[in-house]
């Protein structure tokens, strides 16, 4: 009975000494708790690219850079065709952020310093509707959505920014009737 108890005693004396060999978690739990604030996309506006078509469509994406949190590394674009401002969340088609290079986030951030100064103003160009390797064109007179969310280092993203909308043409009113840019 004795050697029993001794037993339990130094078992339960290792399992609360288990997980103390370090000052701090690897990944520290408030980090998962903190709210992560989610970034405005100030405009999107049609480009038209005739160097490469004359009905070839391109978006420049403009935002400041706001987020202040430890860890922020950039933000992730995402685009899709059809709206989700009834649906109160973004999916895309493919549910994955654009990533021209393939590697997130889609605008890379690290160590800038936050400013909402005209000057500081970012604009990204977008050339693509789904990026390489199997890139999709915008296609022209349609109307696509935008919506961004900033990314940690640790993997937390945060809540979308609010829906943008462009049209796919420098002139809407030069798209034939019934086409989502001329109604």
């Amino acid at each position: 009975m004795r050697t029993m108890a001794f037993t339990l005693l130094a078992l339960s004396l290792l399992w609360i000494r288990c997980g103390t060999n370090t000052e701090e978690p690897v990944f520290p739990v408030f980090s998962a708790l903190a709210a992560v604030s989610a970034p405005a996309i100030v405009s999107v506006s049609s480009v038209q690219n005739d160097s490469v078509s004359p009905s070839r469509q391109e978006f420049n994406v403009t935002y400041y850079i706001t987020n202040q949190e430890e860890g922020f590394v950039g933000y992730n674009l995402y685009i899709s065709s059809s709206t989700t401002a009834a649906q109160g969340a973004f999916v895309t088609l493919s549910g994955e952020p654009y990533l021209e290079d393939g590697i997130p986030p889609s605008f890379k951030h690290v160590g800038a310093s936050t400013s909402t100064a005209s000057a500081d103003l970012q604009t990204q160009r977008i050339i693509h509707f789904e990026a390489p390797p199997a890139p999709k064109s915008f296609q022209l007179c349609e109307l696509y959505y935008f919506r961004m969310t900033a990314v940690l280092r640790t993997g937390l993203q945060s809540n979308p920014s609010a829906e943008q909308s462009a049209c796919a043409a420098t002139s809407p009113g030069l798209c034939p009737s019934g086409t989502p840019c001329n109604p």
